[in-house]
């Protein structure tokens, strides 16, 4: 089979004439089918997840673009593939269904606003999910009676799967019998068998030895090994297994997700643990980047992590949706390698004026998204590499950044093939490119002047960690500006004093209709209270991040002060001086300090700002507080504070707060259903509060 043909084409969709769009929903619904049957039933793909999620993907959007062309046997309406002739067929008590796919924050961000709108509440309301990892092994259902294993199945085509009752009990710690009471009469039960990574490799290497052929992965070795019509050859491979949800349960069990997979513990299964509670967005990205973090210390493979909606009054009522819950969602990590081809290459002007050279590329599905753009990083990367425009490059997609470019592909390099030059001035407004010393970025000198700093500095003015103005992006930014409605930052803050005539004239453009600018002046007026720290971070000066941001407001206390120093120095009658005693600040930041406050211009806009917002000041702790210096973790679902407020109150009172437990944390602070981290404490010895003993000893 071909792979990902059509999604190579570099035709767009819009193009596609109906017969176009019909040979190309066949060929992909033929590949997918053959893929499975690879997956599922011989345990041996040809290709990679991230390249199946990619063809999926585009089979799905074709799909929703012509449905007339939906074919009943298509692979988006099936889950895995037809059980194998070489097992028994037993069919699961409920449906064993497949998740649908999230790769990017933004999809997360919509999933959740579509359980919101579906459950009838605000579109980012919270409520309680449970994120748990996407184990990478084979889907399994167990079903007990009386405590007592009677069948376990393959996932199969989802309706039935093939019988591996005698397999799985050579499963490491899987139990034929749960010695346990208070349980249901009927229990099925689903989950993941594995192999760690150690034990493949192992393997793997006896494989060679012998001359057999070898396993790509852990997943395709332990699904081989458990779908062995011989038991015996299973009980030598050392799997694994994990627990993770119910099928059918003939009595109450729990009431939800998150108590289920502790009951599910109690009752002799194992278990995961490094499942999470998790009630808004900030905390499913941050268990994401946690989990991806920790990802290659792990004995196992996992390939993202799944979100679950933890009431199961929610879940009936949420539903399903063809092959799919609506309460639960698989959040990948991305793919690792693309083959594509360098189109052109291009600068992009940064806030700072830095010039970034970046590869326009032919079209290429990473993860389940179209790339056409690589960063390049700098021209010492492009020299490096020996990187040309024409060249066939593998391509690398990071997190959410633009995608990297791996290598060139010398074996394919064209006689065509064009070197580019470094510039000597910015291609935006002319101004003379210049490369400080010991850096490797090349810079606009341009400053102000130059519209692409401009624009990016609002951008990140309008950030999510600075203003964080709902309604405002890049698009809106760089419209607003080249449409002369804002020049700077203080415009932003002036749109509704303009003569009042700015909503009359925004709200005729197209993409702007009278709710949407009302929604953005209300958003903008709702962002004139912010923090010292955050308006520091806002705009946007060269080396202050957000963590540089805090220490120079807990330095200055207020924005008058701030202004004050900057001032000062403008004028040479001070200097920064007491910002090197502070730990973290550096030289770097000072001299970059210096060049902010040389521009008279800078100085005039922040005074003009500070006019116009509440910018609270920074409290500085006292040497009388208990937790100044001390190394705090914050752990379980706290009553009367949000994990946010906890932790901005003990930064206030001078401690440093942590989300590992280790042998220097000087106190953890439990809340309900605390996991983990709480036993990891007592095992330390470390001191461990409650709710009520942290108010005691704040007093704050």
């Amino acid at each position: 089979m071909e792979l990902a043909r059509t999604l190579l084409r570099n035709k767009n969709t819009d193009d596609l004439s109906l017969n176009e769009a019909i040979a190309e929903i066949d060929n992909l619904t033929q590949e997918l089918s053959y893929h499975n049957d690879r997956y599922y039933n011989k345990s041996s793909p040809v290709i990679l997840d991230s390249q199946y999620d990619a063809l999926f993907t585009r089979l799905k959007f074709l799909e929703a673009k012509y449905p007339e062309l939906i074919n009943t046997n298509s692979p988006t309406k099936k889950v895995g593939a037809a059980v194998s002739k070489g097992f028994a067929k037993i069919k699961h008590t409920v449906p064993m269904l497949s998740l649908n796919n999230a790769f990017s924050n933004e999809d997360i961000r919509d999933y959740l606003k579509r359980v919101n709108r579906f459950l009838g509440k605000k579109e980012m309301d919270q409520f309680e999910m449970v994120g748990e990892l996407k184990i990478d092994g084979l889907s399994f259902s167990a079903r007990f009676e009386e405590g007592r294993l009677v069948s376990c199945a393959t996932r199969g085509d989802g309706e039935e799967g093939e019988n591996i009752t005698e397999n799985i009990k050579f499963v490491k710690n899987f139990p034929a019998q749960l010695n346990a009471v208070n349980i249901p009469y009927n229990l099925e039960i689903r989950g993941e068998v594995y192999m760690d990574k150690s034990h493949f490799l192992a393997l793997n290497k006896q494989r060679e030895a012998s001359g057999q052929s070898l396993f790509a992965n852990p997943r395709n070795a332990a699904a081989g090994s458990l779908r062995q019509l011989d038991p015996s050859i299973t009980a030598e491979r050392n799997l694994r297994y994990f627990v993770y949800s119910l099928g059918y349960s003939s009595s109450e069990f729990t009431s939800n997700q998150f108590e289920l997979l502790s009951r599910l513990k109690e009752i002799g299964f194992s278990v995961n643990d490094k499942y999470k509670m998790i009630s808004n967005y900030d905390q499913i990205i941050d268990y994401y980047n946690y989990i991806e973090e920790i990802r290659s210390s792990l004995d196992y493979d996992i390939d993202g992590i799944v979100l679950k909606v933890n009431d199961f009054g929610l879940q009936r009522r949420l539903g399903y949706v063809q092959r799919d819950p609506r309460w639960a969602i698989a959040y990948k990590f991305k793919a690792e390698q693309a083959h594509t081809k360098i189109l052109d290459i291009i600068i992009q002007v940064g806030r700072t004026g830095s010039l970034t050279p970046v590869a326009e590329l032919e079209p290429v599905n990473v993860g389940g998204v179209l790339v056409s753009r690589a960063s390049l990083h700098n021209f010492d990367e492009i020299m490096r590499k020996d990187i040309r425009i024409g060249d066939h490059v593998i391509v690398q997609r990071a997190g959410d950044v633009i995608p990297q470019i791996l290598s060139v592909d010398l074996a394919k390099r064209s006689p065509d093939a064009k070197l580019f030059l470094q510039p000597t001035n910015c291609p935006v407004c002319g101004s003379i490119a210049k490369r400080e010393e010991d850096e490797a970025i090349l810079r606009c000198t341009g400053g102000l002047y130059c519209k692409a700093q401009v624009k990016e500095r609002l951008i990140h003015f309008v950030s999510r960690g600075a203003f964080d103005i709902e309604g405002l992006g890049d698009k809106q930014v760089e419209f607003l500006l080249n449409n002369g409605f804002i020049q700077n930052a203080v415009d932003i803050f002036g749109l509704q004093e303009k003569d009042n005539s700015s909503f009359t004239k925004l709200k005729n453009y197209e993409g702007w209709g009278e709710r949407s600018v009302d929604n953005l002046y209300s958003a903008i007026n709702g962002s004139k209270t912010i923090s010292l720290e955050r308006f520091i971070y806002s705009l946007g000066i060269r080396y202050v991040g957000e963590k540089n941001a805090k220490l120079i407001a807990r330095c200055y206390i207020s924005a008058n002060n701030f202004l004050k120093q900057l001032e000062l120095v403008n004028n040479s009658t001070s200097d920064f001086a007491t910002l090197l005693e502070i730990d973290g600040i550096g030289p770097t930041v000072v001299s970059s300090l210096y060049e902010f406050t040389a521009e008279k211009h800078n100085l005039e806009i922040i005074s003009k700002l500070i006019s116009i917002l509440n910018i609270s000041d920074c409290v500085v702790v006292g040497k009388s507080s208990p937790i100044t210096n001390k190394t705090i973790v914050f752990t379980g679902t706290l009553d009367n504070y949000s994990r946010d407020e906890i932790k901005a109150q003990a930064e206030r009172l001078g401690a440093k707060v942590t989300s590992s437990v280790t042998s220097k944390t000087d106190f953890l602070i439990a809340g309900r259903d605390a996991g983990s981290k709480l036993a990891k404490a007592k095992e330390l010895g470390i001191k461990i509060l409650n709710e009520s003993e942290w108010r005691e000893l704040v007093r704050d």
